[in-house]
């Protein structure tokens, strides 16, 4: 059964939609690593002469450094779409086109523990060779699962024809 599109929302739903990085998500996310970073940093330098725990600390620290460099990479990629959603499919910023069709499942995971946000991910896993399964983390993106599903709902309707390959 089809749901019924307005003559307007058929003609929206043959341009792609690209979803981008959010900016305002991206700069608290380096203000946070940026703190985290140097409060670890200096547990760090204050455990080196007292015991071993030094070398954990600094694994957290570069954690939180890695973190930071990732917010840091996702703000020189403003102006390039990270998700392009239309009518063919979901194509990722490394090119890979997943075609409706070819989709087993779609879901945007979003795990959190006591109320903190931990992972937000896009998991799509395809009926093709490869990729097997497609995951895209996506805790920055000026979007939510909500928006995303209903995204994906109102293009893949009439679905497209399987991506050769």
């Amino acid at each position: 059964m089809e749901i019924y599109r307005s003559p307007q929302s058929k003609k929206q739903a043959e341009k792609p939609r690209a979803i981008y990085y959010s900016r305002g998500k991206l700069i608290a996310g380096v203000v946070i690593w940026i703190v985290a970073t140097g409060l670890f940093g200096v547990l760090t330098v204050r455990a080196l002469p007292v015991s071993n725990i030094w070398i954990a600390v600094a694994l957290i620290t570069l954690a939180s450094a890695w973190m930071l460099f990732n917010c840091v990479r996702g703000l020189g990629k403003l102006d390039s779409p990270v998700l392009l959603i239309g009518r063919d499919g979901i194509r990722f910023p490394d090119g890979v086109l997943i075609a409706w069709g070819d989709m087993e499942e779609n879901v945007y995971l979003d795990q959190s523990y006591m109320g903190l946000p931990v992972m937000k991910m896009v998991q799509i896993k395809t009926t093709l060779a490869k990729p097997r399964v497609k995951k895209l983390r996506v805790s920055a993106l000026a979007m939510d699962s909500d928006e995303y599903m209903a995204l994906c709902d109102s293009y893949s309707q009439g679905g497209g024809a399987p991506a050769a390959r």
